[in-house]
C-alpha cells in the first residue's frame, strides 16, 4: 500500500473495538517502542513549525499528524479494518487495512495499518520546540497509549519519510478510497491546532457539467469540491459533529489563488473559527468539504485526478439552510 509521490492533560481512556495484526512487509524493525517517545518539532515551509518522532532508528524525523474524524468526542480513526480501499495515487491499488493500529507496525512497515498510532512507554518527552503541558496520552485496545498534542492523537503516514510532510491534506472519504470520512494535517508544534499550510482554489466540472470552486487536493493534485451554507455569513454554523461531516476548509496564510481569475481571487478570504483555526471564505461565506465526498472515476484507474461528484450539494445544514456547490462564473 505504497503512496506516491502532530497541561500534561490526560484524556480519558476511550475503548474502541478491535484490533488488527500486522502483515510484517519484511524490514527490519527500526526501534523500540517499549521507550518514552519524543516529540520535537522541525520547521517546513511554508506548514511552520511542526511536530515529528525523534526517533531512534531510521525512520526518525517522521512528521506526525491529527485526524479530522477524531473529534466530538469520538475517534474517528479506528481498528477496525475495512475490506478494500485505496490511496488517492496516480496508480492505485486495493488493500484491506484498519485506519490506524500498533507503532510496530510503522516499525516493521506492514501494510495493515493506513495511519500507526505514536505510542509510548511512560509518559512522552518534549523535544526541541514541543510544549510538555500540551502532551498526553489515551490508552486504546490492540494498541497502547498513544501520544496526544493538545488532545488530539497523534499518527505516522505509512510511508515514514519519503516526503515532508506527504500526507498533509489528505482527504478520505468513501470506497474506493479509505473510507475514514475525514482530512489529515500536518500538526502545529505552538498549540496543537492544524497546519494544512495554504489553501490552494481551484475549479471543476461536476457530473452534470455544472463549472464550482474546489480545492486541489495537497497529496495526488485531484481537486475536491467546496460548499458553503446558505445565508452563512459567520464560522459558527457548523461546529462540532457538523464540522466532523462538514470539514472547514482551513489555511495556514492567504490562500493560492493563481488558478481562478482576477475577479475570482478578489472573492477569497478567510476567517478565524472559535477553535483558533481559519476557514476560507468565498464572498464572505465560509466553506466546507464534505466527508462523504465521491470521487469520480477514470478510465483505467480507480479515482480520478480530476474531480469530485459534488454529492453533498444541497443536503442540509444545521439550523436551516442548505451545503452547496459554489458556481465558478
Amino acid at each position: 500500500m505504497k503512496k506516491l509521490l502532530a497541561l500534561g492533560v490526560l484524556v480519558p481512556a476511550l475503548t474502541l473495538p478491535g484490533t488488527v495484526s500486522a502483515r510484517v512487509a519484511g524490514t527490519k524493525l527500526a526501534a523500540s517502542t517499549s521507550t518514552a517517545a519524543v516529540v520535537e518539532a522541525i520547521a517546513i515551509s511554508p506548514y511552520g513549525s511542526i511536530l515529528a518522532w525523534r526517533g531512534p532508528g531510521e525512520f526518525a524525523g517522521s512528521p506526525l499528524y491529527e485526524f479530522s474524524g477524531d473529534a466530538d468526542g469520538k475517534l474517528g480513526c479506528s481498528t477496525k479494518p475495512v475490506v478494500t480501499g485505496t490511496d488517492l495515487t496516480e496508480q492505485p491499488e486495493l488493500f484491506p487495512a484498519s485506519c490506524t493500529g500498533p507503532m510496530k507496525d510503522f516499525l516493521d512497515q506492514a501494510t495493515d495499518d493506513d495511519w500507526p498510532a505514536l505510542t509510548t512507554a511512560g509518559a512522552p518527552v518534549a523535544g526541541p520546540g514541543v510544549d510538555k503541558a500540551l502532551l498526553g496520552t489515551i490508552e486504546r485496545p490492540g494498541i497502547g497509549d498513544q501520544v496526544t498534542y493538545g488532545g488530539h492523537p497523534l499518527y505516522f503516514w505509512e510511508l515514514p519519510k519519503d516526503c515532508t510532510p506527504c500526507g498533509n491534506d489528505m482527504l478520505e472519504t468513501v470506497a474506493p478510497l479509505y473510507p475514514w470520512h475525514g482530512i489529515w494535517y500536518a500538526v502545529s508544534a505552538k498549540d496543537g491546532r492544524p497546519a494544512p499550510g495554504p489553501a490552494v482554489m481551484a475549479i471543476e466540472a461536476l457530473p452534470d457539467n455544472k463549472v464550482v470552486f474546489g480545492e486541489s487536493d495537497g497529496v495526488a493534485g485531484a481537486t475536491a469540491t467546496v460548499y458553503a451554507i446558505s445565508g452563512d455569513r459567520g464560522p459558527g454554523a457548523c461546529t462540532g459533529g457538523c464540522a466532523v461531516t462538514w470539514i472547514p476548509l482551513r489555511t495556514s496564510g492567504a490562500p493560492q489563488t493563481t488558478q481562478l481569475s482576477t475577479h475570482q481571487a478578489k472573492e477569497v478570504g478567510v476567517v478565524r473559527r472559535a477553535d483558533g483555526t481559519y476557514q476560507v471564505t468565498y464572498e464572505g461565506k465560509p466553506l466546507y468539504l464534505y466527508s462523504a465526498e465521491r470521487f469520480l472515476p477514470r478510465e483505467g484507474t480507480i479515482v480520478s485526478e480530476a474531480g469530485t461528484a459534488g454529492n453533498g450539494n444541497g443536503l442540509p445544514a444545521p439550523g436551516g439552510g442548505t451545503f452547496s456547490v459554489i458556481p465558478a462564473h
